[in-house]
């Protein structure tokens, strides 16, 4: 098993961010999905009819398919145009802008009254 280990921590030396690898089951529908992505990219996704015997070597016959130095520079200039932060707008509580509230008047009948 050390051999599988060794060639996925070499495939994996290009990766210039953190790579997320996850592996979903369900066994009712016996459905098995193994994802490989960056975060904020579309992830390279397998699915499998029956558990993988070894996810290393799962992971790494997917790698080649998730291109990782394209991945790297979306990445990258994803960071760059967003300054490595997310664009995050603070909910207004109390406030709307497009819908304004007033405050009706409504009169009654003096029978009612």
């Amino acid at each position: 098993m050390s051999k599988p280990t060794s060639t996925l921590a070499d495939a994996i030396k290009e990766c210039k961010h953190p790579l997320k690898v996850s592996f979903v089951f369900d066994l009712q529908e016996q459905i098995f999905t193994l994802a490989v992505g960056y975060e904020g990219v579309f992830p390279t996704i397998a699915r499998y009819d029956k558990m993988p015997e070894d996810l290393n070597l799962a992971v790494l016959n997917l790698l080649p398919e998730f291109d990782v130095e394209d991945k790297n520079s979306q990445v990258t200039k994803q960071k760059l145009k967003d300054n490595g932060k997310r664009k995050v707008k603070p909910i207004e509580s109390g406030k709307s802008t497009k819908h304004s509230q007033k405050i009706k008047k409504v009169k009654f009948a003096k029978s009612l009254i």
